[in-house]
């Protein structure tokens, strides 16, 4: 109701004229796109998760109303006359390859895919969908919500006590904390080049999506130096953008990641990238089916310029009503 409301109003085109005429960049984050049979088997959370019909109407909606960027060449602030986005992905699924990026070239829409070197060409190599299949496996009737709050818990430990957390979940399940599933792997490094060959983009997910935040600044740059290495290696191109595992970072993260050569950073958390946004705190909207389709269950337009146009803008005038509060 509201998102028909505020479309009625001439809210969201307010909004959208906005960031047009500021020069913002919305940058969008997905995880994955995935065909009908795979949404059912996937372990993956469903806030990670785009249906590949709502991506497939999706990809020339960003090329027909909006102004897609490249992030390598990206610089907010310059007016256009369309709102700008900029589409990327995180982890390094292999739907990326095989779904994503067959719709995006068909429309020539840029992709910047940010990996995890240490996790490439691997079954189910992050544990959130071990945890998943640990949890679905101890109590068939567990909800979403609860799944997703035991995960959430887990992201605050360090990495140490998080595994033996979910060692011990998986023995009291009698289930071993290692999974196997065709529906979640990365792509390797021969569809990583073959993509670079196709356009995109790469950069850094650090090497083993360790939160920034959990471990100590000697681990977390090795994760970086360790993740650029690898992908210039191997893809023979510079690899100066990085996005934060779980999207935390901290004054200490971003000075690292300068360090180590990295020219923008990008979080999770929503908002537009603007002229004056500090550059290794980048903003994004995660995009997943939810924020995609509307109440037939299909792609709406409506509903996707609300959750990222509409509360992107907001986002803005909230922070900028703060800082004057706090300034006054």
């Amino acid at each position: 109701m509201w998102v028909w409301l505020l479309k009625a109003s001439g809210a969201l085109w307010w909004a959208k004229r906005d960031l047009r005429e500021s020069g913002a960049i919305v940058v969008l984050t997905l995880h994955r796109v995935l065909r009908n049979a795979e949404r059912a088997s996937t372990l993956s959370q469903p806030g990670m998760v785009v249906s590949e019909d709502s991506f497939r109407r999706l990809v020339p909606y960003l090329t027909g109303s909006c102004e897609p960027v490249d992030l390598a060449h990206a610089r907010p602030g310059e007016p256009g006359r369309k709102v700008k986005v900029a589409l990327t992905f995180d982890d390094g699924w292999k739907d990326n390859y095989s779904v994503a990026l067959p719709l995006a070239r068909a429309h020539r829409l840029p992709l910047t895919i940010f990996v995890c070197t240490g996790l490439l060409d691997r079954e189910t190599p992050f544990w959130p969908e071990r945890v998943v299949r640990i949890l679905r496996a101890s109590d068939p009737a567990i909800t979403t919500d609860e799944i997703e709050g035991v995960i959430e818990v887990l992201k605050q430990k360090t990495p140490t006590d998080r595994d033996v957390t979910i060692a011990r979940l998986a023995e009291s399940a009698s289930v071993g904390a290692e999974a196997r599933s065709d529906a979640d792997r990365t792509f390797g490094w021969h569809e990583a080049a073959t993509m670079r060959l196709e356009g995109v983009r790469f950069g850094s997910h650090t090497h083993t999506h360790e939160i920034a935040t959990s471990i100590d600044g000697v681990a977390l740059r090795e994760e970086l130096r360790q993740s650029k290495r690898e992908i210039e290696r191997r893809l023979r191109t510079r690899c100066d953008l990085l996005a934060y595992p779980n999207g935390n970072c901290s004054r200490d993260a971003a000075r690292i990641a300068v360090e180590e050569g990295f020219r923008f950073a990008f979080t999770t958390h929503r908002g537009p990238w603007t002229a004056s946004t500090d550059p290794m705190a980048i903003p994004r909207v995660n995009t997943s089916e939810g924020n995609l389709v509307g109440l037939r269950g299909r792609f709406s337009v409506a509903m996707f310029e609300y959750t990222t146009f509409w509360k992107s803008w907001r986002a803005t005038k909230r922070a900028a009503a703060r800082t004057a509060v706090a300034s006054a």
